[in-house]
């Protein structure tokens, strides 16, 4: 099957009920398990719940995530169901528990926290690394590397979002469960199947990415 067309069919579970997800479900995530010692996340593939108020899904994480995973056989976590809680706010919550179990499980050696920023915002991608601290140096440079070899060139770091909030899944990887890890915003425009040249170089980047990191 075509990408674009695993892309859509992905995304369908997650569009359910105007991105609600499948209301009611528990847990409120899912887990496809791998062999790569990589895990990538996607906490805001659905609406989700913040500050007492709904905002709206990183649209297109939650299916670039189960490509990944497809594609090199990393593991992979994502939210499925809206629920009270945002994984990457929150402290503590069930989304982070399993993340946890995984990473000691199978000893994850790098987690890939997508998330999805504004077509308005000035780059196309901003790396949130704890501000350097969260990923080692040489690893981040590989990083960038790659999105710049694939064409992405407008790659920040910390710019907008360093993930330095405690809540964040890139703070709880790096602090607590002492893993490396790195948040990825990308912007719409990198996430758009309607512009699936752009979507293309987002995808071979994060797929060479997951590959290097987990010493493929």
């Amino acid at each position: 099957m075509h990408i674009l067309s695993l892309i859509e069919q992905y995304e369908l579970q997650f569009s359910n009920n105007n991105y609600f997800g499948d209301i009611g479900v528990d847990p409120s995530y899912s887990i496809v398990e791998g062999s790569l010692p990589v895990l990538v996340s996607a906490p805001h593939a659905i609406n989700h719940f913040r500050e007492h108020a709904v905002k709206p899904a990183d649209m297109y994480t939650g299916s670039l995530a189960l490509l990944l995973q497809k594609l090199t056989n990393c593991y992979c976590i994502y939210s499925n169901s809206f629920s009270k809680e945002d994984p990457n706010y929150i402290l503590g919550g069930e989304y982070k528990a399993a993340l946890r179990a995984l990473v000691k499980e199978h000893r994850i050696q790098f987690v890939i926290d997508l998330h999805g920023a504004s077509k308005l915002r000035e780059f196309d991608i901003d790396l949130g690394t704890l501000y350097g601290t969260s990923i080692r140096e040489n690893n981040l440079n590989d990083v960038i590397g790659i999105f710049n070899n694939n064409g992405i060139t407008k790659v920040r770091q910390n710019h907008t979002f360093s993930a330095s909030h405690p809540g964040t899944i890139t703070s709880y990887c790096a602090k607590e469960l002492l893993v490396q890890s790195i948040q990825i915003e990308i912007n719409r425009n990198y996430r758009n199947p309607n512009a699936f040249d752009l979507f293309q170089k987002t995808i071979h980047s994060l797929e060479q990415i997951i590959k290097l990191l987990g010493g493929v």
